[in-house]
């Protein structure tokens, strides 16, 4: 067997095992006779490379629907060969194209124009750079619309445990990056260059932002259990606010790590390398019960959570699931700087603080490996203290 018919073999096993029809096979196997011998790498860059060379010279000579199933066709062999899914690759190295246009300009203008040293320039670059890739898909003019509790949001998430020195310089990378980006004729809220490097004012007055009573019931409701994927959304917030559970242990949650009989889900391999066990809600595993036995596909993975891509199913990964929160989010006008994932933990903390647990179990129970990280999650109900709370013995004035 030639290399050609044994790449043609092996790529029609690989869309058999991800769910595509005879008909559908025998198109993409046809458009991949196309595909030059030299796309016989795993080198994903090398590949992606070829791939786009390949179509560039291919597509004037195709009609409209051979150009489409040729393009189909290599982006499953890119799969096959790389196991990176291609439109996530090529996200990937466009948005790379763009931070690196963006930190050029960057340093021109701090080497040409402010007169910055060359080691100075590399710092704030490298700082830089780390603030493009957690805000994702940026532009000039998308960070021409960001204000400072944007920011504020970056650096509580970001920069915990770093030195007041350490924050200091983190900021002032990012003002000089907004003083730039006004040079170049974008308009910038004021508040952007005038961000304090004390990290006192970063604090939020040591107060976490939880969810309101009515924002919290607005996500308990969302979702109705009446369209599709509505009850596994529903039990991925509920996990998040009732056990305190991080979005990266929702999304490696498996099958085996529900122990029925014990009433208790088994948490391992976590941000902190604690194993730890949580206590199973009688409601949350009864919709865990439906999810499993009605709902998730039947596919050979012990992954808990799973969504469709094409003719397939595949796990959810930590980008699924915080998308699942933050439309449930915006769908329930539940807006603020501190909205995100994390808002959910926060409130499972508190509540579980607030309802006498303490700080020790509360710690415990959120995987923390000090007690001095919980403090900084839970809230005090301060209502509830009035309520409970008694006058000194022999408060009243004596005369």
């Amino acid at each position: 067997m030639n290399q050609q018919s044994s790449t043609e073999t092996t790529f029609t096993a690989f869309l058999r095992t991800r769910g595509y029809a005879e008909r559908t096979i025998q198109i993409y196997s046809k458009g991949l006779e196309n595909i030059s011998n030299t796309w016989n790498t795993n080198d994903p860059c090398v590949l992606y490379e070829h791939i786009n060379s390949t179509l560039k010279k291919l597509e004037p000579t195709l009609t409209a629907s051979a150009s489409h199933n040729v393009r189909a066709a290599a982006r499953q062999y890119f799969l096959l060969k790389t196991g990176i899914i291609y439109k996530n690759y090529s996200f990937k190295i466009n948005r790379q194209s763009i931070y690196a246009d963006i930190i050029n300009d960057f340093s021109v203008y701090s080497n040409e124009f402010k007169k910055i040293t060359s080691n100075s320039t590399k710092s704030e670059c490298q700082h830089i750079k780390k603030f493009l890739l957690y805000h994702g898909n940026v532009t000039y003019e998308s960070l021409s619309e960001l204000e400072a509790h944007d920011i504020r949001d970056y650096v509580c998430s970001e920069f915990k445990g770093l030195k007041a020195s350490s924050i200091g310089r983190y900021i002032t990378s990012l003002r000089n990056l907004f003083r730039f980006l006004e040079y170049k004729g974008y308009p910038i809220s004021k508040s952007l260059t005038e961000l304090p490097l004390a990290p006192a004012d970063w604090a939020k007055g040591k107060v976490p932002v939880i969810l309101t009573e009515g924002e919290e019931k607005k996500l308990r409701n969302h979702h109705p259990a009446n369209q599709k994927n509505d009850n596994r959304n529903k039990i991925i917030i509920l996990l998040m606010l009732d056990l305190g559970m991080r979005s990266s242990e929702v999304a490696n949650l498996k099958l085996s790590d529900i122990l029925w009989s014990n009433g208790i889900i088994k948490l391992s391999n976590t941000k902190t390398g604690h194993d730890r066990d949580l206590p199973l809600p009688n409601n949350l595993g009864h919709l865990i019960e439906i999810y499993i036995l009605s709902e998730r596909p039947k596919i050979k993975t012990d992954v808990l959570f799973l969504r469709k891509y094409l003719q397939s199913y595949l796990p959810m990964n930590i980008g699924c699931i915080r998308r699942v929160i933050r439309e449930a989010f915006q769908k329930e006008n539940i807006t603020g700087w501190w909205k995100g994932t994390h808002a959910l933990r926060r409130t499972a903390a508190s509540h579980m603080y607030n309802n006498g647990f303490g700080l020790k179990i509360t710690a415990d129970f959120l995987g923390h490996k000090s007690i001095d990280s919980t403090t900084a999650y839970v809230k005090v109900d301060f209502n509830s203290l009035r309520n409970v709370s008694a006058s000194w013995p022999g408060d009243e004035s004596n005369e």
